[in-house]
C-alpha cells in the first residue's frame, strides 16, 4: 500500500531522497508510487530538483545529483566535531595498526561517520554513511550505554536478528551488556556482526548542548580487526583517545557561551 501523501513540499522533497537512496534510481511511475505523490506533481517536484542539481535525470530515469554528493562530503569534512576527532583516529590507527570507526547513533543504528583501513591487510564490509544495527556492534553499545534507558525501547531491539552465532538477540541480555559498558567505560563485539572480527569501542562527547535528536553523546570510536589481534593493552589505547577527544571537544561552538 503507497504511503499517504505528505502534507509539505519539504516533505515531498525528504521522501523522494529517501525513495532514491533505497534504490539507487527511479522512474517517474515508481517515484510516485513509492512516494504517493501524484504522478503531475511528482514530475514537477522531480524537474525542479534537477535544476538544482539535488537529481540527475538519464534518459527516464532519476538519481541523486552531484549537489547532493557535495553537500555531503563537506557535512563529513569541514563538519566542527570531525575537524577536532580526525587527528586522534589517525593516532589511534597509527598505534594499533587496526581499522578505527566514527560513529554516531540514529534510531536503532549505528552510522559510520568515518572509517580509516588498518595496516594488516583485513577487510571489514563497512563505509562512511553506512548502517549497522546498534545491538550487533561494540560501537553501538556504547553509544547505547551512554544514553538514557528509552533508546532501548526504540522498536528495533524488539526483534533482533542474528548475524553470526555470537550476535546477542534477546533484550535483557542486551540490556546487562549496556549496564556493563556504562560500568567499564568500554564496549566489545566479539564476532557478534562478522565471524572473527573483533572490536572495542568508546563513546565520545562534545560540550553538553540540547539537540534536536534528543542525544547526549555525539559519537562513538573503535578499533575492528581479527579477534586474535585484538590484545588487552588495546583497551586502553581506545580510552586514552575516547578521553582527549572529550576533553578537545568540551566547548561546543555551536552553543552561545
Amino acid at each position: 500500500m503507497p504511503p499517504e501523501p505528505p502534507v509539505s513540499q519539504l516533505e515531498r522533497v525528504a521522501l523522494v531522497l529517501d525513495a532514491l537512496q533505497l534504490e539507487g534510481f527511479l522512474t517517474l511511475t515508481e517515484v510516485s508510487v513509492a512516494t504517493g505523490i501524484p504522478c503531475s506533481s511528482a514530475q514537477r517536484l522531480l524537474e525542479r530538483m534537477v535544476k538544482l542539481r539535488w537529481l540527475l535525470r538519464v534518459g527516464d530515469r532519476y538519481e541523486l545529483g552531484a549537489r547532493l554528493f557535495e553537500l555531503g562530503s563537506e557535512a563529513i569534512r569541514n563538519h566542527w566535531f570531525y575537524r577536532i576527532v580526525y587527528p586522534h583516529l589517525v593516532e589511534l590507527q597509527e598505534r594499533t595498526q587496526l581499522i578505527v570507526h566514527l560513529a554516531y547513533l540514529d534510531g536503532g543504528d549505528v552510522v559510520y561517520w568515518e572509517k580509516l583501513s588498518g595496516s594488516m591487510g583485513v577487510r571489514v564490509p563497512t563505509r562512511i554513511g553506512g548502517r549497522q544495527p546498534a545491538y550487533r556492534t561494540a560501537l553501538g553499545k556504547a553509544l547505547l550505554a551512554a544514553e538514557s534507558d528509552r533508546c532501548l525501547e526504540h522498536p528495533a531491539f524488539n526483534s533482533m536478528k542474528r548475524s553470526t552465532p555470537a550476535t546477542i538477540i534477546d533484550r535483557d541480555e542486551l540490556t546487562r551488556e549496556v549496564d556493563r559498558v556504562n560500568n567499564d567505560g568500554v564496549a566489545f563485539d566479539h564476532g557478534e556482526a562478522l565471524v572473527d572480527i573483533g572490536c572495542i569501542a568508546a563513546n565520545v562527547h562534545a560540550g553538553h548542548a540540547s539537540t534536536s535528536d534528543g542525544y547526549t553523546t555525539t559519537a562513538a570510536i573503535s578499533i575492528c580487526g581479527p579477534l586474535g589481534q585484538i590484545r588487552r593493552e588495546m583497551i586502553n589505547s581506545v580510552r586514552a583517545a575516547a578521553n582527549q577527544i572529550t576533553r578537545a571537544a568540551a566547548v561546543n561552538p555551536m552553543i552561545d557561551t
